[in-house]
C-alpha cells in the first residue's frame, strides 16, 4: 500500500463578499452571488456524517474500480465530500482526517478514520 501522509489543512474558497466558505472554486457565490473569492486554508480533520460505496464509477473513475465517498462535517462547521478509505469498522460518527497518498495527485479531499465514535 502507498505511503499516507496527515494533511495539516485543506484548501477552501472564500467570497470576499459574504465570506462564506466552498469547498471547490465556484463561479458565483451561492449566497449573495458575489464573483470575488480568494483561496483559504481549513481544518483538515472532521467527523464522518455519512459514507457510501460507488460499485459503478463514471467513466473518470472506471480504472480504479470500486471505491468509497464520505460526507464530512469539518471541525470549522463546514460540510463537504471527498474520497474515504474505508474499513469494515468504520461508521458515521467516527473522526476522521485529510491524508495524502504517495505517487498520487487529486483534486478530491481523501480521508481515513483516525478514531472510532
Amino acid at each position: 500500500m502507498s505511503t499516507l501522509t496527515l494533511l495539516p489543512a485543506l484548501t477552501a474558497y472564500q467570497c470576499k463578499d459574504c465570506q462564506t466558505l466552498t469547498q471547490r472554486s465556484p463561479m458565483a457565490c451561492a449566497q449573495c452571488l458575489g464573483r470575488r473569492f480568494s483561496s483559504v486554508p481549513v481544518t483538515s480533520t472532521g467527523i464522518l456524517a455519512s459514507w457510501t460505496t460507488i460499485r459503478k464509477p463514471p467513466m473518470r473513475f472506471k480504472s480504479e474500480g470500486v471505491y468509497h465517498v464520505g460526507v464530512i462535517d469539518l471541525d470549522n462547521g463546514m460540510r463537504i465530500s471527498g474520497r474515504l478509505l474505508h474499513e469494515a469498522s468504520d461508521q458515521t460518527g467516527d473522526r476522521v482526517q485529510a491524508v495524502a497518498i504517495a505517487d498520487t495527485a487529486s483534486d478530491i479531499p481523501i480521508f481515513k478514520v483516525t478514531s472510532h465514535g
